[in-house]
């Protein structure tokens, strides 16, 4: 066991409570190790469906899944992966109207949504309630993390950083991605959430781009 975790570690992960949005690309990579970690409570949620084009990037699934609600075929996978977790799983779309009392059971937020107006409204949600929010997003060749640790500094927030860009730039729906590289975005989720419930601290910069094509990584401390 690694030391800067350790058996008292393991029970604070154990006792936390995750909200992953969008099971897709991002989200299947981080719940299955967040899963595997021995998170105490995966809540999970999606209101799509598997299909077949889903397979090449979303691990989580398989050709049996197909035509499954993401989210039952995603609490399926994580629950006999390990047992011994809480997982929830839920297919309602997020929306102003619902989010509070979506995420209410949730201490940390694990943003997966592939468009801009969603990641809007988790935001606001996150920043009003100072809820830790670890955002990821993928295009093309480039992936990024934002660390938004709301709970425990004045941190920037997502709309901030991107004011005056518009659904369409922001959005990962229709954008090809570099199927590993979800993988590599997704599993960074997962980690930063981690280091977050353990307060593992070791470096101020909150954000990280990664460019899959040339190997270039850029992180800096946003403000």
């Amino acid at each position: 066991m690694l030391p800067e975790i350790d058996i008292i570690g393991q029970e604070k992960l154990a006792e936390s409570s995750i909200a992953i949005i969008g099971l897709g690309g991002l989200g299947s990579p981080s719940s299955i190790y967040l899963a595997a970690s021995g998170i105490g409570v995966l809540n999970l949620f999606d209101d799509d469906f598997v299909e077949l084009s889903n397979l090449q990037r979303q691990i989580i699934f398989d050709s049996s899944d197909i035509g499954e609600r993401k989210n039952l075929a995603a609490k399926k996978k994580l629950l006999n992966l390990n047992e011994n977790i809480v997982c929830n799983s839920f297919s309602e779309r997020i929306s102003k109207a619902n989010i509070d009392d979506c995420l209410e059971n949730s201490e940390y937020v694990i943003d997966c949504s592939d468009n801009f107006e969603t990641r809007k409204i988790i935001n606001e949600y996150c920043f009003r309630t100072k809820k830790d929010l670890i955002s990821g997003a993928c295009i093309g060749w480039k992936g990024q993390i934002f660390n938004f640790k709301f709970s425990s500094l004045e941190s920037p927030c997502y709309e901030c950083l991107f004011e005056g860009l518009d659904e369409e730039d922001l959005s990962c729906r229709e954008s090809s991605i570099f199927s590993p590289l979800a993988g590599l975005i997704g599993t960074f989720l997962a980690i930063e959430t981690i280091k977050n419930i353990l307060k593992l601290n070791y470096s101020e910069e909150n954000f990280l781009e990664i460019n899959s094509l040339t190997n270039e990584i850029k992180k800096r401390k946003m403000v």
